[in-house]
């Protein structure tokens, strides 16, 4: 948002509704992909866990990204709500609605994606 309206706060709902979305989904797939590239890396190998054998690095990657899914979801949605209901920033409403889905993505990701049975 700082880099869009130089503030944190949104000019305007009626503005800021697609562009904000659109950042949103932008930023997101972004992150979900840098979260994966960490994990792939550094997470799973360190658990010396079965899951980088099963596999190309780009089907990991897509069902990294399929399990991202509802929570990326889940955050815009609460992001939206916050800002439609309370006028709340944006980036508040994304950090409550990433602390909110955090747990739940990362038990999925570690036995969806990497096969890891102690997530």
């Amino acid at each position: 948002m700082l880099f869009l309206f130089h503030e944190t706060k949104v000019p305007g709902l009626d503005f800021s509704s697609p562009v904000l979305l659109g950042l949103d989904a932008l930023a997101l797939g972004a992150g979900v992909t840098v979260a994966f590239v960490i994990n792939e890396e550094f997470a799973v190998n360190d658990l010396g866990g079965p899951g980088r054998a099963r596999g190309g690095w780009l089907t990991r990657w897509g069902k990294y990204q399929l399990s991202s899914l509802l929570g990326n979801v889940l955050i815009v949605a609460v992001q939206l709500a916050l800002l439609a209901t309370t006028a709340l920033s944006p980036i508040v409403g994304g950090i409550v609605g990433a602390v909110v889905t955090y747990p739940i993505t990362y038990a999925i990701s570690m036995r969806f994606v990497w096969r890891v049975n102690r997530a």
